[in-house]
């Protein structure tokens, strides 16, 4: 039988753009959609014939976490402070939370196989766009377990994520109210780094408002405005809507939801916290 994976490593394309086209999603090319078509016949792959598994487990006492490279993310206070809210959420709807990390495929056991074995409802995804795209979870993705992915969006799935573009906007949006439209952009180094600048300058045009860079010489005692992520809220969000799709299969599966971040004012640049707890740090330009 052949997987989303194969068709991918045929065509050149992502698993993600595979399962949209093979899905009818509208912002797939005709031509694009042909050829996956085309493709996914000739390997027997069998799209339509697959049904959702049975969900016998729906009310089972507990939800899953796949997590790979669970250890470095647990070394990470932002990710430990997400686990620990999704712990109880689950909690507060009797359930358990049930953690896979990378030990579950050591085995042999595919990460559907490591799924079925554990019992659970439902998995939320907390996987890096790389392991997604290379096609890890394609298997887990068609299989009809509800599944909510965390931060990156999975075709047919519903995703609870934190967006840079968003936030950036919200922030903007906010010293924009406070009189403010001259900004300097401070950020970590490197291509992350670089990419928000992008976003930044880009939505400050939207606004009417000049966005400078800094160097970090430049920085300076200075106060800045930021936009933290609610890690907290992603997590008890993510698995509050697992439960429910659990329980109501037919449920609306491919929402997005988006968690605003907060804006924290008045942090001294010196001091700021630079990754993922922060997310945007700003000073301001009188």
């Amino acid at each position: 039988m052949a997987y989303l994976k194969d068709i991918s490593a045929i065509l050149g394309l992502s698993v993600s753009t595979v399962s949209r086209a093979l899905r009818g999603y509208p912002d797939i090319s005709e031509e694009t959609r042909e050829k996956v078509l085309h493709t996914a016949e000739e390997l027997d792959y069998g799209y339509k014939r697959r049904g959702p598994m049975s969900r016998a487990a729906q009310n089972t006492g507990a939800v899953g976490v796949l997590a790979p490279g669970i250890e470095k993310l647990l070394g990470n206070g932002y990710y430990r402070e997400m686990l620990c809210a999704m712990t109880a959420e689950a909690a507060l709807h009797n359930r358990d939370l049930v953690v896979m990390g990378s030990e579950s495929t050591e085995s042999g056991m595919s990460w559907i196989g490591r799924v079925v074995s554990r019992n659970v409802s439902g998995v939320c995804l907390l996987a890096g766009r790389e392991e997604l795209y290379r096609g890890e979870f394609a298997d887990l993705i068609e299989s009809g377990i509800p599944l909510v992915s965390i931060e990156h969006e999975v075709a047919g799935h519903m995703t609870v994520y934190s967006s840079h573009r968003e936030n950036i906007r919200l922030l903007l949006a906010y010293l924009k109210d406070k009189g403010y439209r001259r900004v300097v952009h401070i950020g970590a180094t490197g291509p992350e780094s670089e990419r928000l600048a992008v976003l930044f300058a880009q939505e400050a045009e939207k606004l009417d408002m000049t966005c400078l860079e800094a160097s970090e010489g430049e920085r300076g005692p200075g106060m800045i405005t930021s936009v933290k992520k609610q890690p907290e809220e992603i997590g008890r969000i993510a698995v509050r809507k697992l439960i429910y799709i659990a329980e109501h299969p037919e449920a609306d599966c491919g929402e997005r939801i988006f968690v605003p971040g907060e804006i924290c004012e008045g942090t001294a640049a010196g001091q700021a916290e630079v990754g993922l707890a922060v997310e945007i740090p700003l000073e301001i330009i009188t």
